[in-house]
């Protein structure tokens, strides 16, 4: 019983453990993902301005407008790849296979305790069909014993 409070004790450590760290995972990718929609907006804005100063006297402010919404492009696609590249650290991986381990712990103890269970239903069922022949391998031993002293005594 102290196996199967342990195990749940560390499957429940494990779980809040790997909770914890999602949520810290999806917080860091929401922040990013924000701030490179936010990049992307003002590249968008750029991009405007860019496109109406190109259509005012040929490249001049349109050139550098280009250029500025290009870069701010670029760092909203850094910033998403990086964002989809967070993987879990070594330490989570050790968590869930800590996880794992006490799940398998605590199966096998729920097995252990069903097979308990169904032998005791079987026992009890045995004995309440036949009383008899239940009590009678538990019975010769000391009916023997005492045959045994009886014969004993009876010789001298």
């Amino acid at each position: 019983m102290e196996h199967l409070i342990r195990s749940l004790r560390v499957l429940w450590r494990s779980e809040r453990i790997l909770a914890e760290y999602q949520l810290k995972q999806g917080t860091q990718r929401i922040q990013l993902n924000a701030l490179a929609g936010l990049v992307a907006v003002f590249g968008l804005v750029m991009l405007s301005i860019a496109a109406f100063f190109a259509l005012v006297p040929y490249w001049g402010h349109a050139l550098a407008a280009l250029t500025v919404s290009g870069a701010d492009f670029l760092l909203a696609l850094v910033l998403i790849v990086y964002a989809r590249s967070l993987q879990p650290t070594p330490e989570v991986e050790m968590v869930r296979e800590v996880r794992n381990m006490a799940l398998s712990d605590i199966e096998e103890e729920i097995a252990l305790v069903d097979a308990e269970l169904v032998s005791l239903k079987d026992g009890i069922y045995k004995f309440m069909s036949h009383p008899v022949e239940s009590l009678i391998p538990g019975a010769i031993g000391p009916l023997l014993n005492a045959v045994v002293k009886g014969l004993g005594s009876a010789k001298k």
